[in-house]
């Protein structure tokens, strides 16, 4: 379903998220104090403008009555964040995602009420970790507890065998989630990109095939054990 979003803060995060959501159908609506960085993004999103938002005058600016869904991605400036966050929050009654860039800022939002705080340098770190650590590791995602999802270039061993020839649940107590295929494709500048396509659920007589990304669930230290054992 369509969305329309405001997103506060044009860096490096709040700038690729905003062209992100674009691409994916989504209204957006770009703020920041910087016009260098509303110029850049202006033609890659729907409306972008060179406001203040620490400033209660610029609220009048803002279409909150239109909008579903404002995301706070400043990240330079903690006391820039806060102010913003607390004229958004007197001004906009629906969904406000703030961005936290430490553990003092992060408490305060909290104490602010703000109910959904995302971490991104802290989710990367994680992502970054696990990716050096686990050989062929391109992304994982940190859950609730000990578990864990991470997608991992396909082991050379693992090659050519059936879901069920593997037997994974049972060998290394995880799960193969599905598998995504890569596809070569030229983009527009005439190089190579790659293209990602998820399979979707695998069957036991699923066939794992060289260049199949494998997208599997389990404790790190169980998944860790079947890479190696089969790379």
């Amino acid at each position: 379903m369509k969305q329309k979003i405001i997103v506060i803060g044009l860096g490096n995060f709040g700038g690729n998220l905003a062209i992100k959501l674009t691409q994916d159908g989504h209204e957006v609506f770009g703020v920041d104090v910087n016009t260098n960085k509303v110029n850049l993004i202006c033609s890659k999103i729907d409306h972008a403008i060179g406001i203040d938002t620490t400033e209660e005058s610029s609220m009048a600016h803002l279409p909150f009555s239109d909008t579903d869904i404002v995301v706070i991605a400043i990240g330079e400036d903690i006391g820039a964040s806060i102010s913003s966050t607390a004229l958004i929050k007197k001004h906009f009654k629906g969904r406000l995602i703030a961005r936290s860039i430490s553990p003092v800022h992060k408490t305060i939002l909290q104490a602010m009420e703000i109910h959904e705080i995302i971490e991104p340098e802290s989710e990367y770190a994680l992502d970054l970790a696990n990716r050096i650590l686990l050989k062929g590791a391109t992304k994982s995602m940190d859950l609730y507890g000990d578990f864990e999802i991470i997608e991992v270039i396909i082991p050379k061993k693992v090659v050519g065998k059936t879901l069920a020839e593997l037997d994974i649940k049972n060998t290394y107590n995880i799960h193969i989630v599905t598998t995504i295929k890569r596809h070569g494709k030229e983009n527009y500048l005439g190089g190579l990109a790659i293209d990602k396509q998820v399979y979707g659920i695998l069957r036991s007589t699923y066939v794992f095939e060289e260049g199949d990304l494998l997208l599997i669930f389990g404790i790190k230290e169980n998944i860790e054990k079947f890479i190696n054992n089969n790379y």
